[in-house]
């Protein structure tokens, strides 16, 4: 089964999995690592090697919350060189879509592209949707 690893500032990919098991149930292969104030860049790219190493025969999706930012560039490390693949911005519609869609048997990369657009999609703003503007 691909793996997904929520790579994030602070505990945001640890709660993001939470709602997503609250509402999808418990999963297998779906982890996060946290990088809290003081961790150290080495420290994050050994846990994100280890949970790589875990998934890699089946492929590997990496969220990062965002594009730029230390979790995202450290985890990009990976691209090429490993079944991995990287999205930032990850947003709760994005995490669901990814669990549901593996057990399809779809690629990486069609999973991933279908989460980014699931992700877009789920942004809304409310005052205009109700003026008929979105």
């Amino acid at each position: 089964m691909i793996g997904i690893i929520a790579v994030t500032h602070g505990l945001f990919g640890e709660e993001l999995i939470k709602s997503a098991e609250m509402i999808v149930g418990k999963q297998e292969c779906l982890e996060s690592i946290s990088m809290l104030e003081g961790s150290s860049l080495t420290d994050i790219a050994d846990s994100i090697e280890k949970a790589i190493d875990k998934y890699e025969s089946d492929g590997v999706i990496i969220f990062t919350d965002m594009f730029g930012g230390s979790p995202s560039n450290i985890s990009m490390a990976y691209l090429g060189t490993k079944n991995v693949e990287v999205v930032s911005g990850v947003n709760l519609p994005m995490l669901i879509k990814a669990i549901s869609a593996r057990k399809e048997h779809k690629s990486l990369t069609s999973i991933c592209e279908d989460c980014a657009e699931s992700g877009k999609n789920s942004i809304i703003v409310a005052g205009q949707l109700m003026k008929g503007k979105a």
